[in-house]
């Protein structure tokens, strides 16, 4: 079975834990590859952007910088900046004309990286137990970069999982849990796998996964 924890966060995992153990400095050593990350890398004068709080379609103007779609469906991965503070606060889900948008948003300093792609089955990080999703593929979307909540602070308070019912091309989304540094989220895609672009936005953090909707 293919899973993004044995080709992305084993290791990185250990420079989370070895952050927490530390003084808090950014860790170094939790770059997902040997290479350079792909131009989905987030820059760090990226604009902020107001994205949509329910599925109606939109065709508001992107912001500068956007990743155009690859040609494929290769995981796509990058590292995060900043402060490992970042809390998930909420997930939503947006139609756009031609892809749908999955949106994670976090309270927090820093600037969130990732590892995205297509895996055989949902299985949700840590606990190792299986999901069920709508749809014939599933994308494994890790925020890297996060951390739980205080006890008296912001966090996610929204459903599990849940249906967007829009018709496009994401059929599900389960919300998972933070484990040693990473946050996970599961969506259940409507088709074959199709092409996904990643990227984040600043002004509240964001991580942002467009999935092309032809």
């Amino acid at each position: 079975m293919r899973r993004l924890t044995t080709t992305f966060l084993s290791a990185a995992a250990v420079a989370a834990l070895a952050a927490a153990c530390g003084n808090g400095a950014e860790p170094t050593s939790a770059d997902p590859s040997s290479a350079e990350p792909s131009s989905t890398e987030p820059s760090s004068t990226e604009p902020s952007s107001t994205e949509p709080s329910s599925s109606s379609p939109t065709t508001s103007s992107e912001p500068t910088g956007t990743p155009a779609f690859p040609q494929g469906t290769a995981d796509q991965t990058a590292e995060n900046s900043g402060e490992w503070d970042l809390v998930l606060v909420d997930v939503r889900v947006g139609e756009h004309e031609g892809y749908d948008r999955v949106v994670l948003e976090f309270s927090g300093s820093g600037t969130p990286g990732w590892a995205v792609g297509y895996v055989d089955e949902a299985v949700l990080d840590g606990s190792g137990e299986g999901v069920t999703l709508d749809g014939s593929a599933v994308l494994d979307i890790y925020a890297s970069g996060t951390t739980y909540p205080a006890d008296d602070g912001e966090s996610y308070d929204g459903p599990r999982q849940f249906a967007p019912g829009d018709g496009g091309e994401v059929e599900d989304v389960h919300v998972g849990g933070t484990f040693e540094g990473y946050t996970q989220v599961l969506v259940g895609i409507d088709d074959d796998p199709a092409p996904f672009r990643v990227f984040a936005l600043t002004g509240p953090p964001r991580l942002v996964v467009d999935v092309l909707d032809d």
